[in-house]
């Protein structure tokens, strides 16, 4: 595999490069996206200090019917190309009320791996059982810290006892179910918690599954606009093209596809599943140029990009 050393890669090396990252031949990621990000709510109930969201200034919205089953279509008709879909982007994804009724949906679309990421304020019993009846495959839970004063300053507006009380009766009742759902518990590693990783990893082991994960993840800048966390790894990420633009396909609330899962704004609009299909605008020019941008070496030439750490070679602490 390329290591950082090897940077800058161009050329044949960039192409290597993202195809041993994601594990499959670029021709193939080319065709159309293996993975799926989907927002199906654009706000949250937290206000996260590593967060680039300024949700204060989000005016509410769930997708539409109508738009997420087109979409749900489009990726039926390539269920045996797409790897995963996620049905969470920006926000919190328990904050829409259909988010079961929209994994079973998936489910019958062929989806393999349907997966949602969530703070689990909001993850009580009913809404637990709710999530595993309609056959949800993973679930990535992040809880930042084990002390209450660190958590609930990282995890503004959320109340640790309630967040660690729903993650530890979640995983019960996923054992009670005979579920194979996968439960991963993910802490954000920034300044407020840099002792506690190996702590935090001792703890939930003790109280996961073996097919689950706990993980401890570097914080990223969120292409550029938040540090809470220096890694000595920043200055690397320009040399080498960002995965992002073969592996993830992006759709907010409205049908914008914009640039990657940074692209909050959709300051690069890529296209509208509304107009085009994802696969015209995956296989489109606007995103061939982006790529060979990347693959050039010029990634400095997007803004957003230049120094983004989201995908940076290593992002786990372990």
């Amino acid at each position: 595999m390329l290591k950082l050393k090897d940077i800058p890669v161009t050329g044949d090396k960039a192409i290597s490069y993202v195809e041993d990252r994601m594990g499959f031949p670029v021709g193939e990621l080319d065709m159309f996206p293996k993975y799926f990000l989907i927002e199906t709510v654009n706000t949250c109930n937290a206000r996260c200090i590593m967060c680039g969201i300024d949700f204060d200034k989000k005016s509410k919205a769930i997708i539409k019917k109508d738009l997420f089953e087109k979409i749900t279509h489009e990726i039926f008709q390539h269920r045996d190309h797409v790897e995963k879909v996620m049905l969470y982007v920006d926000g919190e994804p328990l904050m829409d009320k259909k988010l079961p009724e929209r994994i079973r949906r998936m489910k019958e679309a062929g989806v393999k791996i349907v997966n949602i990421a969530s703070n689990a304020g909001l993850l009580d019993e009913k809404l637990g059982k709710a999530l595993i009846d309609a056959g949800l495959d993973e679930v990535f839970i992040a809880i930042d810290s084990l002390k209450k004063d660190v958590y609930e300053e990282i995890r503004v507006r959320l109340d640790f006892d309630t967040v660690y009380q729903n993650t530890v009766n979640f995983i019960a009742l996923r054992d009670k179910m005979k579920s194979d759902l996968v439960i991963r518990i993910n802490m954000v590693l920034q300044e407020l918690n840099k002792d506690e990783g190996p702590t935090f990893q001792e703890h939930f082991q003790k109280l996961v599954s073996p097919q689950d994960f706990v993980t401890v993840r570097k914080s990223h800048n969120w292409g550029s606009t938040v540090n809470v966390g220096d890694w000595g790894d920043e200055v690397d990420v320009n040399g080498h093209p960002c995965i992002a633009l073969w592996g993830t396909c992006v759709i907010h609330v409205n049908g914008d596809i914009p640039l990657c899962c940074m692209d909050t704004e959709t300051r690069h609009h890529l296209g509208n599943v509304w107009e085009q299909s994802i696969e015209e605008i995956w296989t489109g020019k606007i995103m061939a140029d982006l790529k060979k941008m990347h693959v050039d070496g010029d990634r400095k030439g997007m803004t957003l990009c230049d120094g983004c750490t989201v995908w940076r070679e290593d992002t786990h602490l372990s």
